[in-house]
């Protein structure tokens, strides 16, 4: 099969956003004077988790996700502040941290001029663009589907049908999403009747959620993308 357009997830995909939240953590901890002990990163990153799969579900929005993380955090581990000005500030920091995933670089130069490239993130709209243009990633892509612009985030089909309508897509099975986020990517991929490939490096135990293909390795890409292409 030819693929008209192949879609990027952002964060987990293309970059380390995992390096990028403990960096960004850290240095917010630091301004308040806050310790930011190993636990403590670790118990804000599956709080981090546990809010923005609710705001996938559509049970909060992005401004109560702001507030909620940072409100658990401080409670737990007994903080004064402000969730709402730390979560500002917090959010800086995160625009200021790209790390890239290993090959990101070298799949984007592999692809670009043969298939149109996307990215499609859940992320902030500012933060993102300036992460790809700190790792020169941009230049690589044809569109970027935000959900903070596109006003829905994955997996709610409104956020495709936002990207079918602008990229003039009449043929959905010719699109091909790739993303760490089974809940996010594939699952939305699945509704909106696209291809979908998860990016699994740490070699998860893979659940019954159907996906057309499993990568460990983002140059696997080559082969699945590039061989259904007609050069």
């Amino acid at each position: 099969m030819n693929y008209d357009l192949i879609l990027f997830d952002i964060d987990g995909t293309l970059l380390d956003f995992d390096m990028t939240e403990k960096v960004a953590l850290e240095d917010t901890c630091a301004e308040y004077g806050f310790p930011c002990t190993e636990e403590m990163l670790e118990r804000y990153h599956h709080i981090n988790i546990e809010c923005w799969k609710q705001l996938e579900e559509g049970l909060i929005d992005k401004q109560e996700l702001a507030f909620i993380r940072f409100n658990r955090f401080f409670t737990e581990f007994n903080l004064v502040g402000n969730p709402i000005e730390f979560n500002t500030k917090y959010r800086a920091r995160l625009g200021e941290g790209a790390y890239l995933i290993k090959n990101a670089v070298e799949i984007c130069e592999k692809l670009y001029g043969k298939v149109d490239l996307a990215v499609a993130s859940n992320g902030g709209k500012d933060i993102q663009y300036n992460r790809l243009r700190k790792v020169d990633l941009e230049k690589y892509f044809k569109y970027f589907f935000i959900s903070e612009e596109i006003g829905y985030n994955k997996p709610d089909i409104n956020f495709f049908n936002y990207i079918f309508e602008k990229t003039k897509i009449t043929s959905p099975e010719r699109v091909l999403i790739i993303g760490d986020s089974v809940s996010a990517d594939i699952q939305g991929g699945n509704l909106a009747g696209i291809k979908t490939c998860w990016y699994n490096p740490k070699g998860l135990e893979s659940d019954s959620t159907k996906k057309d293909f499993i990568i460990t390795d983002l140059l696997e890409l080559e082969k699945i993308i590039l061989g259904a292409v007609a050069i």
